[in-house]
């Protein structure tokens, strides 16, 4: 009988309560103070006598809203930040593999200063000249593929690094110089036979499946855009009609 009278008082009262468990969340506390409003008149708990809500309790409410917005807007950053230098540490980690594979020294012959990915596809004349002097042989970027145990995904990853630094876009007949030193290197350690490669996380289908991105940049296609609209596809059995 109480628990009706209480659930009527709370409707009559145009309130509507989320209920949690916590001991001292506001859903509870909202939740005593619409039911202390409820007061029996008599000791059999009959009947009740309604109280409207007061302006106190409205600005309790909202001031508990504006904490738990904030609270949540403060979370919301710094979940924000913790991506971003995530996604930094991940750049860097890239910038620094592609300087080792792809390069023998870092020195620019000009200044002598070190040299970085971010800066070495963005040179002219005399400068880039010096520069693509220190990159290594083909020879060497497929030693080093198979030293390192790199797979297919870091591979794949610095792909798409240099596309990104080389600003213009990257095709088969039109390519930076990184990007074919990567995947000739690519090739030959593709072309090893299975048992004679050290390197075990190495697919051997690298080279080719790197070329097909490359020849679908050329026609401004993302591989990756394509198959997974193709996985979503297969899951939910959708069809193109042409």
């Amino acid at each position: 009988m109480r628990t009706a009278a209480i659930i009527h008082c709370l409707f009559l009262n145009g309130m509507s309560t989320v209920f949690s468990f916590g001991k001292d969340s506001p859903s509870v506390n909202c939740f005593q103070r619409a039911t202390s409003r409820c007061t029996p008149l008599n000791s059999d708990r009959s009947s009740y006598d309604f109280r409207e809500p007061s302006v106190d309790d409205a600005l309790i409410l909202l001031n508990e809203a504006k904490a738990l917005r904030a609270q949540a807007s403060a979370l919301q950053k710094q979940l924000n930040e913790e991506k971003e230098e995530k996604l930094r540490r991940e750049i860097a980690k890239v910038d620094s593999l592609i300087d080792a594979l792809l390069f023998h020294g870092t020195t620019n012959f000009n200044n002598n200063e070190p040299i970085s990915t971010s800066t070495s596809m963005q040179t002219t004349g005399e400068e880039k000249r010096s520069k693509q002097q220190l990159m290594n042989t083909e020879e060497r970027v497929a030693e080093l593929l198979i030293q390192k145990r790199l797979s297919y995904d870091q591979v794949n990853q610095m792909f798409d690094r240099i596309c990104e630094l080389a600003n213009r876009p990257q095709s088969i007949d039109s390519c930076s110089p990184l990007l074919s030193l990567l995947l000739d290197a690519a090739c030959k350690v593709d072309c090893l036979e299975r048992e004679d490669n050290p390197n075990k996380r190495w697919n051997h289908r690298v080279e080719r499946d790197l070329r097909r991105k490359l020849f679908a940049l050329g026609y401004g296609i993302r591989i990756e855009d394509v198959e997974k609209k193709k996985n979503v596809r297969s899951i939910t059995g959708e069809k193109d009609y042409y």
